[in-house]
């Protein structure tokens, strides 16, 4: 039997780094639009810009500030609160839930997921984004395991079972995922038909094929077994 979608409480938790500029006014937008009861958390860097710290707070967010803390550390920290929520949601600030994202995560979850993930796009870049986003998401229907910028989601009980984010600079969103699927199985993985909106700055600030290719080459190391810190360096060069 489903599990009532009312009863399904969702946390939207979102990262900030130290010059994270504040998100667009839609990004808010569709927060505002959730269906009850939805909670808003930010983890932080301590050093964030106040312009970004003002436009969280004006948003309703819970924000929580942490001194040189790792990612993945301040993700952890921030999903314990509040602990009532039974959907854990992890949004980076520089993508765009579809409306209507949270009956499509109850819907998910209720159905028997135990966490999942949008269908990645990009709000710009034209076609050489959408190949981007065309393959990564073909790769995910075979992995079942996407990444921190398809806003994925997880059921609370499953993400404190497997100990939470680990404490990581970087690929966090990588390491939860792979530790889902090895826990979960790929079938209680729902990758959902609506797709996210996912700023193509970087990919076109550093050139397309350059990131990509250097993507792959992280996760290639990530997998032999090299320290985020050191890939986390490599990422930012």
């Amino acid at each position: 039997m489903l599990t009532p979608l009312a009863s399904l409480s969702i946390a939207v938790i979102v990262p900030i780094g130290a010059d994270e500029a504040a998100p667009s006014g839609i990004f808010f937008e569709r927060l505002g639009t959730a269906t009850p009861p939805v909670s808003f958390a930010a983890a932080a860097d301590a050093r964030i810009p106040e312009g970004t710290r003002t436009a969280f707070e004006r948003a309703g967010a819970t924000l929580f500030t942490f001194k040189e803390s790792p990612r993945g550390a301040r993700l952890a920290r921030a999903a314990q609160s509040p602990p009532s929520a039974e959907i854990l949601l992890f949004l980076h600030a520089d993508t765009l839930l579809p409306s209507g994202w949270e009956g499509a995560v109850r819907d998910a979850v209720a159905a028997g997921a135990a966490g999942g993930a949008f269908r990645l796009g990009f709000s710009g870049g034209g076609r050489r984004m959408a190949w981007v986003a065309g393959w990564a998401n073909l790769r995910n229907r075979f992995t079942r395991m996407p990444y921190g910028d398809q806003a994925p989601f997880v059921r609370r009980d499953v993400y404190e079972r497997l100990g939470g984010h680990r404490p990581w600079p970087f690929l966090e969103d990588w390491d939860l995922a792979r530790r889902l699927v090895q826990a979960e199985g790929r079938s209680r993985i729902a990758l959902l038909k609506e797709r996210v909106e996912t700023s193509p700055r970087r990919y076109l600030e550093r050139g397309v094929a350059k990131t990509v290719t250097r993507n792959w080459e992280i996760l290639r190391r990530v997998r032999a077994g090299e320290s985020p810190e050191t890939l986390a360096k490599l990422y930012r060069s």
